[in-house]
């Protein structure tokens, strides 16, 4: 299922996810934010940051037996109770319990409700795991895998810092697959 992704397309949704981010923080102080929150435009890229959230998700959930997937999903739920202080992070008392403290559903209807902000963080948080752990988009595609580091070091460079870079990068796409699979 995951090895099914296409590169390209995704590379492209996580740039448009980005981008989205970037809009949101500039345009927040403007007093027209509240009409623009409510465009169907912006409703449209929400539900498709939180189908992205949702979707890895259920990678996650998907093989429980491997490592890999238990690593991520523990790693990100505990990003989560951080995130929404489900739990004090000091204390230690709930880590080993965050799995039957926040389940699957509790996951998803969190996902669906959260504010934009705690959704950006969590969007971050899977594509740092992505970048820097063993991905769960490609498991069993070293090469894709490659690809997918790489894309996320550009798109994590200090050069990004506006929409227009994140443009930039874009731009530079079909050059940057071609020059990696070359």
């Amino acid at each position: 299922m995951a090895e099914d992704i296409n590169v390209r397309e995704l590379f492209f949704d996580i740039l448009d996810l980005v981008k989205f981010e970037l809009k949101f923080y500039k345009y927040k102080e403007s007093p027209l934010f509240e009409r623009i929150v409510k465009t169907r435009l912006f409703q449209m890229k929400l539900q498709k940051l939180k189908d992205f959230i949702s979707n890895y998700f259920e990678i996650m959930y998907q093989d429980k037996d491997s490592p890999i997937n238990q690593a991520a999903l523990q790693a990100q739920l505990d990003n989560i109770a951080r995130l929404t202080n489900y739990y004090n992070d000091l204390s230690n008392f709930y880590k080993d319990s965050t799995k039957n403290l926040i389940t699957k559903d509790k996951v998803l209807s969190l996902i669906e409700y959260s504010h934009m902000e705690t959704l950006f963080l969590i969007f971050t948080n899977i594509l740092d795991w992505e970048h820097y752990k063993s991905s769960l988009l490609f498991p069993t595609d070293k090469e894709k895998e490659k690809m997918l580091k790489e894309f996320l070091n550009k798109l994590a460079s200090s050069e990004i810092k506006e929409i227009e870079d994140v443009d930039e990068l874009e731009q530079d796409i079909e050059n940057f697959i071609e020059k990696i699979e070359a």
